[in-house]
């Protein structure tokens, strides 16, 4: 059997493009001979579609468009069966739509398969939508019998994240006795799941079951889909897809197959597939909004820097606008290192420094002049609390105006350049995430650092000097904060992993090996056994809780961790138990 794996880039409601990616697919497969062709989950509708699913029309569409893959199916190669993913109403009790698979060949559906295991956790919740399947779906080829799963159809077992299904559609297949299983997927990136998913197919296939596994890419809002579709046979991983950036349709022979073995690629090339998604979803996020230019602040950072060689890498140097705004409190070797990063990289630099001293004593001149239509006594204004931070603050105020306006008059696509440590800790002036989009909202400080690190064209010193937001004389991050190598874990084990306790925390770092996260080791160790450390950490959680309306304000950023802040974590803003 020779089969095509559709490994494409689909956009919800995109229903014209959506089509055009299959056609061109069921073109290369039939020209190819092949028996069978297999698309993503949900291929016509696109991933997440949520709320627009309640639109009548969108069903519709999604409907016409099943119809004209079956006319288009009567032109293509006679043996050619097309197995794709859309939204089918549900003509019994339930929810209105189930999430199907249909199998097509020479105008007709043959087959049609309701995903039975519906998520509803982190980012998913296809319960809202969907009514479960019960029955598994088989068909034929040849002499092979074909069996149909979706996505968390082949995840039963969820093992860490406790989420464990009365059924199991894998079973099903096997006692069935299914030669090959295909299955249509949507499953986002997240570190170190690429690996989970080869363990957890091939722990499958070890009763003799092939298994094509077949996954979109692209960004979609918060998420970017990392493809790596590929091929079990024999137990063994035999294809991998690895493309990111393109469709691709590469094609595999089961009968011509020597069967050797690919494995996994190398887990050492998982930090450079990172850099690779971050790419990815920023590029889709702004051009399938309708941009082709990005502006954003470069204050010779490492964050602004890494934002920087990102949005250059997505979209090319010629449309990134870096805008360097220095205040009295810019030192000099910042104003350098941004120009030689904006020099290195190619892309755009202006220089439109900040004064705001002025601005602040004219608004509190203004302020101390009192008026009440009541004629009620005010105290004094020198009896008020003045906060002088806010005269700090007036400069990342200033500077977001000025890309506002840059990006008003230039449609550019504002991007924000917090990092997650920082958004965790309110570590920003409350506009500064209100951007567009924020490319590195999910990463660490000290991933932000290796990223930068790894590539060149970052001048050195810019991520080898302390970190500093340069608002105030002589100010460092750590100095408000504790330093990064304690806090990044702080932060994963409390957004990650729920805990908020100094000793389960301290239990988390020491024996469950996350201690790994920090960039110093030893440093953590040290303060773990430190005397203020159960104090220190205390006042760092509750400072993380009471920061959740900041972050609800917040622009969406590609998703690539286990639990990021946005859709998928969902915390009260007024509570009390942080």
């Amino acid at each position: 059997m020779k089969v095509c794996l559709g490994q494409i880039n689909t956009t919800p409601g995109d229903f014209k493009g959506n089509l055009e990616r299959v056609k061109k697919g069921i073109d290369i497969a039939s020209a190819q001979n092949c028996d069978l062709i297999v698309f993503p989950e949900l291929t016509l509708t696109g991933y997440l579609s949520q709320d627009l699913l309640y639109n009548p029309e969108y069903i519709e569409a999604s409907l016409s468009t099943l119809e004209e893959i079956k006319r288009v199916s009567l032109v293509s190669n006679p043996m050619l069966h097309i197995v794709l993913g859309y939204v089918a109403m549900n003509p019994g009790p339930g929810k209105p739509y189930v999430n199907a698979a249909a199998v097509i060949n020479q105008g007709q559906l043959i087959s049609e398969y309701r995903k039975q295991l519906l998520p509803s956790y982190d980012v998913f919740d296809e319960v809202r939508y969907f009514e479960p399947g019960f029955e598994p779906a088989c068909f034929s080829i040849k002499n092979s019998k074909i069996g149909i799963a979706v996505c968390e159809d082949l995840w039963n077992d969820k093992n860490s994240d406790d989420y464990n299904y009365k059924k199991n559609p894998a079973l099903q297949y096997r006692d069935l006795g299914v030669d090959l299983l295909v299955s249509l997927n949507s499953s986002p990136y997240v570190q170190g799941k690429r690996e989970q998913r080869f363990k957890k197919i091939l722990d499958i296939s070890k009763s003799g079951l092939d298994i094509v596994y077949v996954n979109q890419i692209g960004g979609q809002d918060e998420l970017v889909f990392d493809g790596n579709s590929f091929v079990v046979q024999g137990g063994k991983v035999v294809l991998v897809a690895e493309e990111i950036f393109r469709d691709s349709y590469p094609i595999f022979d089961f009968q011509e197959s020597g069967m050797e073995s690919l494995g996994s690629k190398d887990p050492v090339d998982s930090f450079h597939e990172l850099k690779d998604l971050l790419i990815l979803g920023m590029k889709d996020y702004v051009e399938k909004s309708g941009f082709d230019q990005v502006v954003l602040a470069s204050s010779g950072g490492v964050d602004s820097a890494l934002v920087c060689m990102l949005a250059c890498e997505a979209l090319g140097s010629e449309n990134v606008h870096a805008v360097r705004m220095p205040s009295i409190f810019s030192s000099e070797h910042s104003r350098e290192d941004a120009i030689q990063l904006h020099q290195n990289l190619g892309c755009w630099d202006y220089e439109i420094p900040i004064v705001h001293e002025s601005i602040v004593a004219d608004l509190n001149e203004r302020y101390a002049i009192h008026s009440n239509p009541l004629n009620l006594v005010y105290k004094k204004n020198s009896e008020k609390k003045y906060n002088p931070v806010a005269d700090e603050n007036m400069q990342a105020r200033l500077r977001d105006i000025y890309i506002m306006h840059f990006s008003n008059a230039y449609r550019a696509m504002p991007l924000s350049t917090g990092n997650k440590t920082e958004s965790a800790c309110g570590y920003y002036t409350h506009f500064d995430m209100n951007f567009s989009f924020a490319p590195i909202k999910d990463l660490y400080k000290h991933q932000v650092f290796r990223l930068a690190r790894s590539d060149a064209r970052i001048p050195s010193n810019i991520w080898t000097k302390p970190p500093s937001a340069e608002l105030a004389a002589n100010q460092l991050d750590e100095e408000s904060l504790l330093p990064y190598s304690i806090l990044d874990p702080i932060v994963m084990a409390y957004v990650e992993g729920s805990i908020s306790s100094f000793l389960l925390f301290r239990s988390w770092c020491l024996a469950n090996g996350h201690v790994e996260i920090s960039s110093d080791k030893i440093a953590l160790q040290n303060w773990l056994e430190s005397a203020v450390a159960s104090d220190q950490y205390s006042s760092l959680v509750s400072l993380i809780g009471k920061m959740e309306y900041k972050r609800r304000q917040t622009c969406p950023g590609t998703k690539v961790s286990k639990v990021a802040f946005g859709i998928g974590r969902r915390i009260p803003i007024v509570e009390k138990w942080s």
